[in-house]
């Protein structure tokens, strides 16, 4: 019995250091060998806290799979596709000073057949660790839904306001996002498990379907719906999920 309990002991000791011993510049190299692949799909995160930068980097690799999956088979069950991702996803993560840079990939075969062979060209990259948990797919809303009030607001909106309303399902928020960003107008984002409740922010609010239920800006303790232009909450939507994020 010793000796079967040692065995086990020497395989997960062989398992684990590894990739345990990967310093920094070890992470940082592999990461950029996976974007440089064309067999992975991608997303990162960086924020003040290592699960918060995981949470956002996993909601925009399930966008990220579910772009990829309509451009190669649009008659190909998405949800599926991002529920096999998640079961798939590799992770690596590393520090930008003082902040942690959270990076999670997945290899196209292991969503769907690649149907064009010649996208693909491999790199060798170094065992990376799997999550301690596969995450639960965008974060549900489960409280009833409340009578909305009746009144229209007289609510004033904002150039860029008028752009989000545009955004009409889940796969269309990422390019939303990045764009911000890009313009340097995004100041933090997340799914709901991370929102921030004593700040202000917009959300998407989407169902199963990932079509946009709501549009919300969140100003103090209250909510407004810029499509309806009422008073509402994200608490509203039963079986939803939500993507937040803050303006600079």
């Amino acid at each position: 019995m010793k000796k079967y309990v040692f065995s086990i002991l020497l395989f997960i000791t062989a398992t684990v250091l590894p990739s345990a011993a990967q310093t920094a510049a070890d992470v940082t190299k592999n990461i950029n060998k996976v974007k440089r692949d064309t067999m992975y799909i991608y997303a990162e995160s960086t924020t003040n806290e290592l699960n918060e930068a995981y949470s956002n980097a996993r909601a925009l690799l399930e966008m990220q799979v579910g772009d990829w999956v309509r451009n190669q088979n649009p008659t190909e069950n998405i949800e599926v596709c991002i529920v096999k991702a998640k079961d798939h996803l590799m992770q690596l993560d590393t520090r930008r000073g003082e902040l942690y840079r959270a990076f999670v990939y997945v290899k196209k075969s292991d969503i769907m057949p690649v149907s064009d062979k010649s996208e693909v060209t491999v790199f060798e990259v170094a065992p990376a660790k799997q999550p301690d948990a596969v995450e639960p797919a965008p974060a549900i809303i489960v409280t009833e839904k409340a009578p909305a009030k009746e009144e229209t607001l007289s609510l004033e909106l904002t150039s860029e306001e008028k752009q989000m309303r545009l955004v009409r399902s889940f796969y269309d928020v990422e390019p939303y996002i990045k764009g911000l960003k890009s313009k340097g107008k995004l100041a933090n984002y997340g799914k709901y498990a991370t929102f921030p409740e004593n700040g202000d922010c917009h959300l998407f609010v989407y169902d199963k379907q990932g079509n946009i239920s709501a549009l919300l800006r969140k100003t103090g303790e209250k909510q407004y719906n810029l499509n309806t232009l009422k008073e509402d909450n994200v608490r509203n939507y039963k079986n939803c999920g939500a993507i937040w994020f803050q303006l600079k």
